[in-house]
C-alpha cells in the first residue's frame, strides 16, 4: 500500500513545459547574451521582505493531508513538532503544508470542514508560531475529479476559503495562503479570473496574511506572464520547476512511458545544461521586476527510483544556486517520498537516514548523524495518534484514527469494513533491532472491542530489501463483541507466518527466518476473512 500512496503523493507533481534549448557553439555555451557569464551576478527577483515576511527555504510536507476521505482518515502522528524543529535546525526557514481542501470537506454541495480539520490545523500552526517558522496552508486539491480543472472551479473553492480565512484570520504573518497548487486544463483567462474572485473573497474576510497566486499549466513559468494585474499588494507569485523533465522524473511511473521506463539519464551541470536552466529562471525574475512582485519556487526537485545519487546532487547544487543567485525563495518537493531528503522513500531517522549530499545541496545544514541503538526499552504505537517516528496507510479497508470515546485518553482508532487480507499498517521510520525486546520478555499489549465476536491477525513484518524477505510473524486474536478487552502478547510467543514478496508477487511459506534485526512495520490484518464491521483499538504499546 505504501508505494500507492507514494504514488498518489506524486500524481499531484503534474508536469511542466519543457525549457527550449538555444543555439550552442562547440564548446556547449549559449549564444543568448540575456544569461549572464560565469562570475556575474543575474538580475534579482523582488524581495518577499516587501511583503512584509522573510523566508529563504523550506520544504514540502506531502501525503500528510492529502489522499484521505475525511480528517477522522489523517494519520496526524505522522509529523510532530519534533519534525518541525527538525526541519528548521537544518536551516529551513518555511514549510509547505500541501492539504487537501475538497478531499477534507463535506463536499458538494456546501464543502464544510468538520471541526476536527481546524482542530489538527491548529495545532501545526501552533507549532509553526512557537519556532518561528513559516507555513504555507496549500489548497492542494481541485475539485476531486482527477482530471482537468473546471471552468466552475471556483463553486469549490469560495466556501473552502471562506471558512479557512474565517479561521486563521488573526493568527500570525507566519501563516500564508496557497490558492490552489497546479490547476490545469483551464484557459489562462478563465484561471485568471477564478483566482481574481478567490483573492477577492479572502480579501473580504482577511487583509493581513499574504495569498500564494499562481499560473495554469501546473504552476508553469510562462504561465506567470498572463496572469491578470492583480491590484491586492500583498500577494506572492509562484511556480513550480522540475526542468529537464525527463530527467527530473525519470522512473515515474505516473509519467508518459517515455519517460517512466528511463534510467540513469545524467545531469552533467556543464555550461550548455545550466544556462537552458538559468534561462528559464530569468523569465521568472524578469516578471518580477516588469510587475513588480516577489515570486516564490513552490516546488522542484529529482525523482530518486532511477537517477544516480551523485546526479541528483549535482542537479539540486545547481538549481538552488541558480535561486538562490536571483533571490527567489523556495520550498523544495519532498521531505519524505520519492522526491525526498532520506536515503529511501520511505524516509527515516532523522539522524541516521539524511541523504548528506542531497541535504547540502539544497543548501541545509544537516545534523551529525550517528547509528540508532537497539531498542531495549517500553515505547507507545498508537495513543491519541501514532507516536512520532512512525507513519501509518492502509489497503482494502477503512479506518478512523479519531474514533470517540476512547478506552483510554481521547481517541481510539477504529478499523475494519475490510475485505480479507485488508491491512493496517505502522510502518517503523526507525528500524533498529528487537533483539533485546524479545529475549528479555516485553510483550504487544493493546486495547480492542467490537460488538460482535470478530478474528484478525496482529503481526510484525521485516524489511523487503537485499539483506531478506519480509516474514512474517502473527498472533491471530479472536475478539468477543461487548465492553474493551486488554491483550498482551509476549514477542517470544508468536509465530511465523511465511512472506509476502510485494516484487514478484509470491507467497513463501516459513522457513523459521523471521528477524527482530529487520522489523519494518506492524499490521492488523483481516487474514482470516472479511471483517463486514469495525474493531476498535486503543493504546497500543510494546511494555513488559
Amino acid at each position: 500500500m505504501k508505494g500507492v500512496v507514494i504514488m498518489a503523493v506524486l500524481i499531484s507533481l503534474g508536469a511542466v513545459s519543457c525549457v527550449g534549448v538555444p543555439a550552442a557553439d562547440n564548446a556547449g555555451n549559449t549564444n543568448d547574451a540575456s544569461v549572464p557569464a560565469a562570475g556575474e551576478t543575474p538580475d534579482q527577483a523582488v524581495p518577499i521582505e516587501n511583503l512584509g515576511i522573510a523566508f529563504s527555504k523550506g520544504v514540502n510536507l506531502s501525503g500528510w493531508f492529502q489522499y484521505v476521505a475525511s480528517p477522522n482518515a489523517i494519520a496526524f502522528g505522522s509529523f510532530t513538532k519534533d519534525d518541525f524543529a527538525n526541519i528548521k535546525s537544518l536551516g529551513a526557514d518555511v514549510i509547505r503544508l500541501p492539504i487537501d481542501f475538497y478531499g477534507l470537506s463535506s463536499r458538494e454541495p456546501n464543502y464544510t470542514f468538520e471541526p476536527l480539520f481546524f482542530e489538527l490545523l491548529d495545532q501545526i500552526v501552533g507549532w509553526a508560531e512557537d519556532l518561528g517558522i513559516y507555513l504555507i496552508l496549500d489548497n492542494h486539491s481541485s475539485d476531486g475529479s482527477n482530471g482537468q480543472t473546471p471552468d466552475n472551479i471556483d463553486t469549490v473553492l469560495i466556501p473552502l476559503w471562506t471558512q479557512v480565512a474565517s479561521h486563521f484570520k488573526d493568527s500570525s504573518n507566519y501563516i500564508l495562503y496557497e490558492i490552489m497548487n497546479e490547476p490545469y486544463g483551464i484557459s489562462s483567462k478563465r484561471w485568471g479570473e477564478v483566482q481574481g474572485k478567490l483573492i477577492d473573497t479572502i480579501r473580504s474576510i482577511d487583509t493581513k496574511h499574504t495569498l500564494i497566486v499562481g499560473g495554469t499549466s501546473w504552476n508553469s513559468i510562462d504561465a506567470l506572464s498572463v496572469l491578470p494585474q492583480y491590484s491586492d499588494t500583498n500577494l506572492l507569485y509562484t511556480f513550480h520547476f522540475y526542468e529537464p523533465f525527463r530527467f527530473t522524473h525519470q522512473g515515474a511511473t505516473w509519467s508518459s512511458a517515455e519517460v517512466k521506463n528511463l534510467k540513469n539519464i545524467p545531469f552533467k551541470a556543464d555550461a550548455n545544461s545550466v544556462n537552458i536552466l538559468a534561462k528559464a529562471l530569468d523569465k521568472v525574475v524578469n516578471f518580477s521586476q516588469t510587475r513588480n512582485v516577489p515570486v516564490y519556487c513552490g516546488e522542484f526537485g529529482v525523482y530518486m527510483k532511477n537517477s544516480q545519487d551523485e546526479d541528483r546532487v549535482r542537479w539540486y547544487k545547481t538549481v538552488s544556486g541558480l535561486l538562490d543567485e536571483r533571490r527567489i525563495v523556495r520550498t523544495n518537493w519532498d521531505y519524505f517520498g520519492g522526491f525526498g531528503l532520506f536515503k529511501t522513500e520511505a524516509g527515516g531517522d532523522f539522524y541516521t537516514d539524511l541523504n548528506l549530499g542531497v541535504v547540502r545541496a539544497l543548501g541545509f545544514t544537516p545534523p551529525t548523524q550517528r547509528p540508532l541503538k537497539p531498542i531495549d526499552s517500553a515505547f507507545s504505537i498508537f495513543d491519541d495518534s501514532a507516536a512520532n517516528g512512525i507513519t501509518t496507510n492502509s489497503w482494502d479497508c477503512s479506518v478512523d484514527y479519531f474514533s470517540t470515546p476512547a478506552a483510554d485518553g481521547k481517541y481510539a482508532l477504529k478499523w475494519g469494513k475490510a475485505n480479507q487480507y485488508g491491512a493496517l499498517t505502522f510502518t517503523f521510520t526507525r528500524p533498529v533491532s528487537w533483539n533485546a525486546l524479545q529475549e528479555q520478555g516485553y510483550a504487544l499489549s493493546f486495547k480492542a472491542k467490537a460488538a460482535e465476536t470478530t478474528q484478525f491477525d496482529i503481526r510484525f513484518v521485516d524489511a523487503e530489501d537485499a539483506d531478506g524477505s519480509p516474514w512474517r510473524l502473527r498472533a491471530t486474536i479472536s475478539l468477543p463483541g461487548g465492553d474493551w478487552q486488554t491483550f498482551k502478547i509476549p514477542l517470544a510467543s508468536m509465530n511465523e507466518h511465511g512472506a509476502w514478496l510485494n516484487a514478484t508477487q509470491e507467497w513463501l511459506n516459513p522457513e523459521g527466518k523471521f528477524s527482530w534485526d529487520r522489523v519494518e512495520s506492524l499490521q492488523i490484518d483481516a487474514e482470516s476473512g472479511p471483517i463486514p464491521g469495525f474493531i476498535e483499538l486503543d493504546s497500543l504499546e510494546i511494555t513488559k
